[in-house]
């Protein structure tokens, strides 16, 4: 996230509260989402979805968290199905302080 969020960054976050997040920085967690240098569930990208509308409103068919690095070796993460119902958007990036 280093074009965005400078390594070693202090940031401020705020809590999600649903509503439309393309296109904006957040927190996220998936427990199959491994962090390689921490190795957790969570991590910082960019948030972009693509939704299918149906007679009952519309469902997320897909969720692509995309890095805003300089290194190459991040790549995105897509999460479709059965990925996207232990996935949760914790926060929504404010800062960098």
């Amino acid at each position: 996230m280093n074009k965005v969020i400078p390594n070693d960054s202090w940031c401020l976050f705020k809590k999600d509260s649903g509503g439309s997040r393309n296109g904006k920085i957040v927190i996220a967690h998936q427990r199959n989402i491994q962090d390689s240098d921490y190795g957790t569930g969570f991590t910082i990208k960019e948030y972009e979805s693509k939704k299918t509308i149906n007679e009952d409103g519309w469902n997320h068919e897909s969720i692509i968290l995309k890095p805003k690095s300089t290194n190459i070796e991040f790549k995105n993460i897509v999460l479709d199905d059965e990925e996207l119902v232990e996935f949760k958007v914790v926060g929504v990036f404010v800062e960098v302080l």
